[in-house]
């Protein structure tokens, strides 16, 4: 019914400051008690925050589990601040949840894994299998997946008594240092929980993780660790390993290749060999094609190198190493080498290992028009009949001392 002009709404002056401040107060008590609970349970001073996860095989029980945990105390070395001195507990259990209650009953904080750096698991327990281990640690909401994932050579415990920086005071940065160094070496792939997972249930590669080992066996406390070479894996199951050039060329087929430092032949002759700092100059470029149901493999690589040592005049009378003639002879002297490295690296990983760890089978799958025609082909069992082709190109840069 319309308005009557002349009967006005009464209105209460009062009523929008009222309506406000119950709205304050109410937001107020919600952020309060949903605040409180939380720090009652989380507060810092009860947590023990768990740095590395070690996996390794019992003595009693199927699961041997260790944690590194940062203790801190004051600092040191006349620095202000913190610094962090590491523990390394174990108890013998039959999972890893039932390991971290069991630990929460004698240590007087609960155990914090969302900070762990990484997850060291020994050699034995993964020739045996770890994929019930990593469904659980995914599962766990506790759990970071960008933790890194090592192979150790050595008992896990070992491992992480160890495994400790010694420019740092902080013993998490052994793990951010040690595995960023990849980037300039290559001499290993840093590789996380959940990229780890993910390739073990992956139709079209399999997995690799980094590989720790001590300097020196029998291992003593002066030992330290390297973080040097690729754990090979068949679905969750280890089956073999790559040393520090193989890794380097896994990276390089792979497109994960940012730089390293190789030594090939010298064919200038003043020494044996020669030393090159090598980056990839576009993405290596794979190719599969079925041919007669057999895969063969094509992979073209190219390079931009730079002469790391070098005498000033080559044994051909004065020419410099960077002579039109002599680069040609040191590229050509690269693509050989380089090829052949890495037609020995590919026939490894299929013929010795039947594994797919660069992922060509995602360059395969385009041959098949259905799910089931994949599942069918097999192809993580059929990698081990292709057969490959590999060109490289080099080009050689010049030197910021030598222009």
């Amino acid at each position: 019914e319309p308005e009557d002009p002349s009967n006005p709404p009464k209105f209460c002056p009062y009523s929008i400051p009222c309506i406000f401040i119950l709205i304050i107060f109410l937001s107020l008590f919600i952020v309060f008690f949903s605040l409180s609970a939380p720090y009652s349970t989380r507060n810092i001073d009860k947590l023990a925050y768990v740095l590395a996860l070690g996996l390794d095989i019992g003595n009693s029980n199927t699961l041997k589990l260790s944690v590194q945990l940062a203790k801190p105390s004051n600092g040191s070395n006349g620095s202000s601040g913190t610094a962090y001195e590491k523990i390394v507990n174990s108890v013998e259990c039959a999972s890893i949840e039932a390991g971290i209650s069991l630990l929460n009953s004698y240590i007087s904080r609960r155990l914090d894994l969302s900070h762990c750096k990484a997850i060291v698991i020994s050699e034995k327990l993964a020739h045996k299998g770890v994929s019930e281990y990593m469904y659980t640690l995914l599962s766990s909401p506790r759990t970071s997946p960008h933790a890194s994932i090592i192979i150790s050579k050595i008992p896990s415990e070992d491992f992480l008594n160890i495994a400790s920086p010694e420019l740092e005071d902080l013993p998490s940065r052994f793990y951010e240092i040690t595995l960023a160094s990849n980037e300039y070496t290559s001499y290993t792939q840093n590789v996380t929980l959940i990229n780890f997972f993910s390739d073990c249930v992956d139709s079209f590669k399999n997995p690799v993780a980094t590989l720790g080992s001590s300097s020196s066996l029998p291992i003593s406390p002066a030992d330290n660790i390297e973080n040097i070479g690729l754990a090979v894996f068949k679905n969750d199951i280890l089956v073999g390993e790559l040393n520090a050039e193989e890794s380097i060329l896994h990276m390089m087929v792979s497109n994960k290749l940012k730089s390293c430092t190789i030594s090939i032949p010298n064919p200038i002759g003043d020494s044996e060999s020669i030393n090159l700092s090598i980056k990839l100059a576009h993405n290596t470029k794979n190719s599969v094609s079925l041919v007669n149901g057999t895969p063969f493999i094509s992979s073209d690589v190219k390079i931009n190198a730079k002469i790391e040592s070098a005498t000033q005049k080559s044994s051909y009378g004065n020419s410099s190493y960077y002579s039109k003639e002599n680069i040609q002879l040191i590229e050509e002297s690269c693509n050989q080498y380089l090829k052949k490295a890495l037609n020995d690296y590919l026939y490894k990983t299929a013929k010795e290992y039947n594994c797919d760890i660069d992922g060509f089978g995602k360059y395969a799958v385009k041959y098949f028009p259905t799910i089931k025609d994949w599942q069918d082909y097999n192809w993580l069992d059929n990698f081990q009949n292709s057969t490959f082709n590999v060109n490289v190109e080099t080009t050689i840069k010049s030197g910021n001392t030598f222009l």
